[in-house]
């Protein structure tokens, strides 16, 4: 029987090694998991933009479309080509966080940083989908350690300008990324060793730099009416009246607890806002406040007027992770109780984690004759237990193959030409899915509404008089679609099928005589 001193014994002297075979073990089995699921929206999105490679897009830099351009000429416009740069990017970073940790604090930190970011669910589930968040994730990781070694080096300008095109490039990926530069600016402040830096020449070489990669994607914004900072400011509820609501704060707060996992959450939080505890002699721990704080007082300021998306804070965690991590053992003489947290914090992250890899527990398929049947009473509990359905948080992964299967069907039967849908998501979704991969059109607009308003539309390249298929997914045609047509009927209603559940309804209509 192995006793538990020589466990420990083991475990410290071949650390190295085992954290290595766990991230190669963890990155094939996300290589593996990466072709169970469908693409999701954003991700076709993405694909359909690599196809046409620009300087800058509607909503986004062109850094997911480019990662996936190189994906798809290694593997083909398949779901792995899509998204093996992501499954790669999430072990770099892994390996990242564990060098800036290490760097930082300690061996020990860095070896708990990167087990709670294989475990949490944000980090361990956004990893495998190919959006901005891997690559904005990975850059901003990879800056904040160009950063820390440039101001320790002594080796002239090369760190400062890598330290700049490192910002440039997850700002590609998401503007949010140039966020990082005030991180730094106020880190300098912060530290009065370090206020000199902002006023030498290396610090605003590195501010050059990024604006050298910022320069395309600027005059691509001015050529195109600024469409990219008005989209942020919607997107944002910025261009309406700000009104304060409690609930929308509060939804974030959950919303973020649980992506992290509760008591992660509750450890960085504690670690961020109730510094008493800091090994406040560490220039590392000041750092890594600078890194966290900027960001998410951004998303929780605007969360009391309107909710920020899950993962729009996600680099911040970057540095949040590794502050609980290197302050572990000050935290735990602060808070004794702590330390049996630890092993509760882990399991459930990994609950959390293991259950969103297969939700199979949520599926609660309610087949339409149930409400035909049931009485008033009955429909409600139905009903209710239909809306548990769709927050299924993989249902986004599932159900397009069946859809366009479908689609194929009724277009042979109606003899159209092409295919519109409602949306920029579905649109991408169709042309990925399609044999071939033919062009989905959106309804024509009069106005920019996304890239699809930019890319030519069905009416520059159909003639007059030519038929579509038109597939929604709610039960009210656009105004612009009754314009271009002459007619539309609608043909079938049918569900998205994962398997054999039911997912949601889509509706079938043929437009007929383009105008």
């Amino acid at each position: 029987m192995i006793h538990p001193s020589q466990a420990k014994s083991f475990l410290t002297h071949h650390r190295l090694p085992l954290l290595g075979a766990l991230i190669v073990l963890v990155t094939l089995f996300r290589f593996w998991y990466s072709t169970q699921l469908e693409l999701t929206g954003d991700e076709a999105y993405y694909w359909f933009c690599s196809h046409h490679l620009d300087w800058s897009f509607f909503d986004k830099g062109p850094g997911a479309a480019l990662t996936i351009f190189f994906g798809r000429h290694l593997f083909g416009d398949t779901v792995f080509g899509v998204r093996f740069f992501a499954v790669l990017l999430s072990a770099a970073t892994g390996i990242g966080l564990y060098a800036l940790a290490r760097m930082l604090y300690s061996e020990k930190a860095a070896c708990w940083t990167l087990i709670i970011v294989l475990f949490i669910p944000l980090y361990a589930v956004g990893s495998i989908l190919m959006t901005i968040d891997p690559l904005s994730i990975f850059f901003w990781t990879m800056a904040a350690i160009a950063f820390w070694k440039a101001k320790e080096s002594q080796r002239g300008l090369a760190l400062w300008i890598l330290t700049g095109a490192l910002v440039g490039l997850g700002m590609l990926a998401k503007y949010t990324n140039l966020i990082e530069l005030l991180c730094f600016a106020l880190f300098c402040l912060w530290i009065p060793s370090q206020r000199y830096r902002l006023k030498t020449a290396p610090f605003y070489l590195m501010l050059l730099t990024v604006l050298v990669f910022a320069l395309p994607m600027i005059i691509w914004n001015a050529q195109h009416h600024w469409i990219g900072v008005v989209h942020l400011i919607k997107r944002g509820d910025l261009d309406k009246a700000w009104c304060i609501r409690p609930d929308q704060f509060l939804t974030f707060i959950g919303v973020q607890a649980g992506v992290i996992s509760p008591f992660f959450f509750l450890g960085i939080m504690t670690a961020v806002f109730s510094p008493t505890f800091f090994q406040k002699e560490k220039e590392a721990t000041y750092y890594l406040l600078s890194l966290f704080l900027p960001l998410f007082l951004v998303y929780g300021i605007l969360s009391l007027n309107k909710t920020a998306e899950p993962n729009w804070p996600a680099p911040c965690y970057v540095a949040g992770i590794i502050l609980l991590a290197g302050n572990w053992d000050a935290f735990v003489k602060r808070f004794p109780w702590a330390k049996k947290l630890v092993s509760s914090a882990i399991i459930i992250a990994a609950i959390e984690t293991i259950l969103l890899h297969n939700t199979f527990w949520l599926h609660l398929p309610i087949p339409s004759a149930w409400h035909k049947q049931a009485g008033p009473t009955v429909g409600k509990v139905l009903n209710w237990y239909e809306e548990i359905g769709k927050v299924d948080p993989l249902d986004r992964a599932h159900g397009t193959v069946s859809i366009v299967q479908h689609a194929q069907q009724v277009a042979k039967e109606q003899g159209t030409a092409f295919f519109i849908s409602d949306n920029y998501q579905t649109a991408s979704l169709f042309t990925f899915y399609l044999p071939g991969h033919p062009m989905t059109y959106e309804p024509s607009s009069r106005g920019i509404r996304d890239q699809f308003s930019i890319w030519p539309g069905y009416r520059e390249t159909y003639p007059e008089g030519s038929k579509a298929l038109f597939v929604y997914a709610w039960p009210k045609y656009p105004d612009d679609l009754v314009r271009d047509f002459s007619s539309i009927e609608l043909i079938d209603v049918a569900p998205a099928m994962d398997g054999k559940r039911p997912i949601r309804d889509y509706y079938y209509s043929v437009c007929s005589a383009l105008r």
